[in-house]
């Protein structure tokens, strides 16, 4: 029997349930939190046609892991996604990096860790002189609050917020995506990279903090050819500055970490998620491609979830 669609209420809820994430700097609902009634006529229309509207629960497509490449590595079969691309799509080893001089913003409140990644990445996407005062941070961190579909009266922000804030302001789309493994997510995170020219944030430290991935290095272009692995990135970390008495100093600005060393993006579980399991796993803030149906940049068959 086919399954009927949901309603615009179930979808609602669906959106609720999914999206109901706390960057750290901060902690997830519980029993004193309340969802706000402001915003949700906007979740409803966000349910409707969000890019995970129609992949089951999860606000985006969640890769498997361990990523499967091509079968035959080579020119990517989407030609027309690629042919603007600068640099243009060749063989070789790969570098990609968005950082310019200022870019990086410290975080000036110890919860405002979304506002700063955003406007870390608003710098490294606008040309100009970058902006890095502490109203523009503020102010970013409050938009990320304000639409959140929740109530709360400890400091924080969600990862619905920084993506759709994001988008909000006309530098998306962007949308949570996750993968089921480190590499996995990296690679999901270059790939959409290098197919936008815009950076990536990442949910770290097991929820409770966010970086902006700023550029990366791989064994081949994520453009040319799916068979690639990413062996470094460059982090930009709110945190500089700053030491947590978990996770130790906060990392300086544009510090290049080899993969085998991101010990920081862990993966992220809570019971308000359950599609990501006991295990949890790695979530990015990814830009979308709105010349796609799902707004992924061409990936292995192989490498996508099943179905819903």
């Amino acid at each position: 029997m086919a399954r009927s669609a949901p309603t615009p209420i179930g979808r609602l809820a669906i959106v609720l349930l999914a999206l109901v994430t706390l960057t750290g700097c901060a902690l997830l609902p519980d029993r004193g939190a309340a969802i706000r009634t402001d915003v949700l006529p906007a979740l409803e229309a966000v349910a409707s046609a969000g890019p995970w509207a129609s992949s089951g629960p999860a606000p985006g497509p969640t890769l498997d892991a361990p990523p499967v490449p091509s079968v035959v590595p080579g020119p990517m079969a989407s030609p027309d996604l690629a042919r603007d691309l600068r640099p243009r799509p060749r063989e070789g080893r790969f570098r990609m990096d968005l950082y310019t001089a200022n870019d990086h913003v410290a975080q000036f409140d110890p919860s405002w860790c979304v506002g700063a990644s955003m406007q870390m990445m608003i710098n490294l996407m606008e040309d100009g002189r970058p902006d890095r005062s502490r109203a523009t941070q503020r102010e970013l961190y409050q938009l990320a609050r304000e639409i959140s579909p929740w109530v709360e009266t400890r400091p924080g922000a969600s990862t619905y917020g920084w993506a759709g804030g994001l988008t909000q302001l006309g530098y998306g789309p962007y949308a949570e995506l996750s993968a089921g493994s480190r590499g996995a997510a990296l690679r999901l995170a270059a790939r959409q990279m290098r197919f936008t020219g815009k950076p990536v944030g990442l949910l770290v430290w097991r929820g409770r903090h966010a970086w902006v991935m700023s550029g990366f290095q791989a064994t081949a272009d994520p453009a040319y050819t799916d068979d690639f692995r990413v062996t470094a990135v460059w982090i930009e970390d709110p945190w500089s500055g700053r030491v947590s008495s978990i996770w130790g100093p906060g990392l300086e600005p544009h510090t290049r970490v080899p993969t085998d060393e991101l010990q920081g993006f862990t993966r992220w579980a809570s019971r308000h998620r359950p599609e990501y399991g006991p295990r949890g796993e790695f979530v990015i803030i990814a830009p979308l491609l709105e010349e796609t149906a799902d707004g992924l940049a061409p990936i292995a068959r192989e490498e996508r979830a099943p179905a819903a």
